[in-house]
């Protein structure tokens, strides 16, 4: 099936150290996702010129930028001024095929910090990972397809501290499922625990959906900070339990369609 999908992000992508505080103080960045005017597409293929992971995780033989737009849009609540969103794409070329081994059942194009190593500062502590994101309408996600935008993966990749989905769930019975058009972050799934859905909220409408995830890695917490538009953030998940041990090898901007065919 070809698909052609993308997902705008105003990756404000921010790892800050702050307690009980849902807006970055430019003081505690500990990592900055944040693009100027002036960067280049190139200067995403290049670790010396970009802020991420220039490598992974893409399909085999892309570049990031042939996967990555910069749009004609409006910035969102995180930017600073100068800034500009960025868009991230996938397509049948999507296809991540680690030593040579193609893993066909699903699509994938990552955005991971480069500071990322699965204990570094952004793992350490208590971590705000801040970031906007909207649906590009004149690329259309199909709500057929589960898509994971956001998470945090265990730096054993087995599994995830917390994850931002929207899309038909795998297992579906009907295609769309009833709550696709929806923005729904989860609960660790650490030593094969269950997801649970903490906060969900309407997607595909244009506006721009603010997150503010707080962890706290050494009492396993999860608070969750949300507003759209540019609207003020508001705590929409109490600082409740969420097993954090296996600490993150990456908080990835994921844009993963699985169940295609």
């Amino acid at each position: 099936m070809a698909i052609s999908s993308s997902l705008l992000i105003a990756v404000a992508a921010l790892f800050s150290a702050v307690v009980s505080v849902p807006v970055a103080q430019e003081s505690n960045i500990l990592f900055d996702g944040r693009l100027p005017w002036n960067t280049a597409l190139s200067d995403l293929d290049s670790y010396s010129t970009s802020p991420y992971n220039a490598e992974y995780v893409i399909g085999a033989g892309q570049k990031w930028s042939d996967v990555l737009k910069f749009p004609l849009e409006i910035p969102s609540l995180f930017d600073l001024k100068g800034d500009k969103p960025f868009e991230v794409t996938i397509n049948d070329k999507s296809v991540f095929s680690p030593g040579g081994n193609p893993q066909a059942g699903f699509r994938r194009s990552e955005l991971m910090p480069g500071v990322n190593n699965g204990l570094d500062v952004t793992v350490q502590g208590i971590t705000t990972f801040h970031f906007s994101i909207k649906e590009d309408i004149h690329r259309p996600l199909n709500y057929s397809h589960q898509y994971e935008l956001v998470f945090i993966e265990t730096n054993d990749y087995s599994s995830h501290v917390w994850t931002l989905k929207t899309g038909s769930a795998f297992g579906a019975t009907k295609l769309p499922a009833k709550d696709a058009k929806t923005l729904r972050l989860g609960s660790s799934t650490a030593g094969g625990a269950p997801e649970e859905v903490l906060f969900s909220v309407p997607f595909g409408d244009g506006s721009w959906h603010n997150f503010a995830v707080e962890t706290n890695w050494d009492k396993n917490t999860i608070a969750v900070y949300y507003s759209a538009g540019y609207g003020l953030l508001q705590k929409v998940v109490k600082t409740r339990t969420n097993d954090a041990t296996g600490q993150g090898q990456g908080a990835f901007i994921k844009f993963f369609s699985g169940s295609i065919a």
